[in-house]
């Protein structure tokens, strides 16, 4: 609250100091192509025409023009296969109160326990805890986004283990003309809460730059008493922050730096009306750094990746003021990848990759003792995949990837897809994949929990999926996509209440589709529908919706932007069994913005606005109607 104090006014005054010596940045139409920098290799989706499979894309405008405060919840509200559970007005937490509960097309949620087999990149650079083996949700709060790339369905060949459901790929804006660019925004609502940023790129000759700096407080919706007469509450604050440089090196190569780093303080009130004095407080750093060096020619393109992925977590039994639990865990390796285009049409790509990853675990309450310790497994693997247009109508593709783990020795995997483009507006499509998982550290070595015993004879998880759909666009104001796709699984790493062990195979068909049309340039209509058959054996995919709806309108003209969104979830339980059925729920949300004065938006955010009672996460009602307001200035 008292930052947002601070920053308001300010932002005015911060206008007529800093415009004076920041260079005015042109639409990138206007500019020479030579003056762009170098064309990031760390977008993966550069034609969505010639693009194997599902692939969403997300745009800055988007991001932007959302009520959200978190990146994640932005995929849920753009993309309809996607899920995510939540438990507060901000923040989603770890452990027991982990809301974040990820999943494409019913893959991340594994059962009792995170979410796995969705790795979440920033810039390439994989996010996912080398002990626990998921993302941390919160780590995605900051603002300087260019694009998101989500990619349904398994991506063994490029991104190896743990690809199962998909990829999510964020990635940063970089300045690619001369000058420089600076935003500042502050913000505050209900529950004390604020989301305040402030970033600044910029581009002299060959060399760009950008940091990023978000701040995110909230005292939270809920209090709750603990048996010993403790208050607890969902207290939350998160600082992240981003930054990249990079320098061409002449017309074909390229080297720059990107980093992250998160540091978070999240109190869990526990489910309502279930508390005891040993709920926790968790305290996260998360940070990552890699080196990326990129050539292009015009037969020849690719990069190496050197990567570092860190987080140090504690965690305190907040009534009685007491350590309970820290762990470190670390993720490091290098990539090699370069792709060749031989002929008309051909484009044939081969890597090599090498990753360390593990760390430590310890208990801090009597007995002290560690869960484990200094624990590291390796993979290296080479993969390959080829491409080939035919008669500027077909391209099928074909790769594969052999990875050699240090603990389970080789394994196999595979992926291949036909697109059909009968006109430049009209792809049909087809994609096999065998995506597969190791077991990750904690599913093999710790024991945290009495019904969490650990198995080091477990099986490589692995999903075989199919899928086709269509995508059409006629006009630049419409498009439409459907997809169907049939799921195959075995050896899924479950909890069987007596410890992790190998599920039965099992199957199951979904559908997704999205649309969108703009009419008259200001007026934007989407929608988007996911059926998943989520049971299987009698029993239910834990927090995946059989049916998901969502949809938004949106005016945006003469500086005025109001949009409204919602979504519809039916048919999701929060067990196996299917006995804890969490609500149907239908949420909607609403923005306004004004921008004036050219560099000044006004905006409003409200979230809930029909005070829908409803959880996504079991025992944890979700707040009722919220807003949160404030301003930004673009110097």
């Amino acid at each position: 609250m008292k930052l947002s104090r601070m920053i308001l006014p300010m932002l005015f005054i911060a206008t007529s100091l800093l415009a004076q010596d920041a260079a005015e940045v042109k639409n990138d139409s206007d500019l020479p192509k030579k003056q762009k920098s170098f064309e990031s290799k760390e977008i993966i989706v550069k034609d969505k025409k010639y693009q194997a499979g599902v692939v969403s894309v997300i745009t800055d405008t988007e991001v932007k023009n959302s009520t959200k405060t978190d990146l994640i919840n932005v995929i849920n509200q753009n993309v309809p296969s996607f899920y995510t559970g939540n438990n507060r007005v901000m923040g989603f937490g770890v452990a027991s109160s982990g809301s974040a509960v990820m999943s494409i097309r019913g893959i991340g949620k594994s059962g009792w326990g995170p979410t796995t087999g969705l790795p979440i990149l920033i810039n390439g650079l994989d996010t996912t805890t080398s002990i626990m083996g998921h993302p941390i949700a919160d780590v995605f709060t900051m603002k300087n986004i260019d694009r998101i790339e989500v990619l349904h369905g398994p991506q063994p060949v490029l991104y190896g283990s743990g690809a199962l459901g998909g990829v999510v790929n964020v990635i940063t804006k970089r300045q690619e003309i001369e000058g420089y660019k600076t935003e500042l925004s502050a913000s505050y609502g209900s529950f004390n809460s604020t989301d305040d940023y402030v970033l600044h790129q910029g581009k002299i000759g060959a060399f760009d730059y950008g940091v990023s700096y978000n701040y995110q407080y909230t005292d939270g919706e809920r209090k709750e008493t603990t048996p010993n007469g403790s208050t607890v509450t969902s207290k939350y604050y998160n600082h992240n922050g981003t930054a990249r440089f990079g320098y061409e090196l002449g017309n074909n190569w390229y080297a720059g730096i990107n980093a992250f780093v998160e540091k978070q303080k999240i109190h869990d009130p526990g489910p309502k009306g279930k508390t005891t004095n040993t709920l926790e407080t968790f305290d996260i750093l998360r940070n990552g750094i890699s080196l990326n060096i990129l050539n292009s020619y015009d037969k020849l393109d690719g990069m190496i990746h050197v990567f570092y992925n860190h987080g140090h977590h504690e965690a305190e039994q907040t009534a009685l003021d007491t350590d309970s639990y820290e762990h470190n865990d670390n993720l490091y390796g290098i990539r090699a990848v370069e792709s060749a285009k031989l002929f008309a049409g051909n484009t044939i790509t081969v890597g090599v990759d090498a990753r360390t990853w593990g760390g430590t675990s310890k208990k801090l309450t009597a007995p002290v003792r560690y869960y484990v310790k200094d624990k590291h497994l390796v993979d290296t693997s080479v993969f390959g995949l080829v491409e080939q247009r035919l008669f500027n109508a077909f391209t099928v593709s074909g790769g594969a990837r052999y990875t050699d783990n240090s603990k389970f020795g080789g394994y196999t995997t595979w992926q291949g897809g036909l697109i059909v483009n009968p006109t430049p507006y009209f792809k049909v499509h087809s994609t096999a994949a065998k995506g597969f998982k190791l077991p990750d550290i904690r599913e093999l070595y710790i024991k945290m929990f009495p019904a969490e015993v650990p198995n080091e004879n477990l099986k490589t998880e692995t999903y075989l999926c199919y899928d086709a759909g269509i995508e059409l666009t006629p006009v630049k104001e419409f498009s439409f996509d459907v997809t169907g796709y049939r799921i195959y699984a075995e050896n899924k790493i479950i909890n069987s209440g007596a410890g992790w062990t190998n599920a039965d195979d099992f199957d199951y068909d979904g559908l997704e589709a999205t649309a969108k049309y703009t009419l008259l340039n200001m007026i934007t209509l989407s929608a988007g529908y996911s059926y998943i058959d989520n049971e299987y054996h009698n029993q239910k995919l834990p927090y995946v919706p059989q049916h998901k709806l969502i949809g938004g309108i949106a005016f945006e003209k003469y500086g005025i932007y109001a949009g409204m969104d919602g979504a519809y979830v039916y048919d999701v339980y929060a067990d196996t069994a299917g006995k804890i059925d969490l609500s149907n729920y239908l949420v909607l949300s609403a923005k306004l913005a004004y921008t004036f004065m050219e560099r000044y938006r006004a905006f409003i955010n409200f979230n809930n606005i029909t005070d829908k009672s409803y959880e996504t996460y079991q025992d944890y009602p979700m707040p009722g109607f919220n807003v949160l307001g404030g301003l930004s200035v673009t110097l």
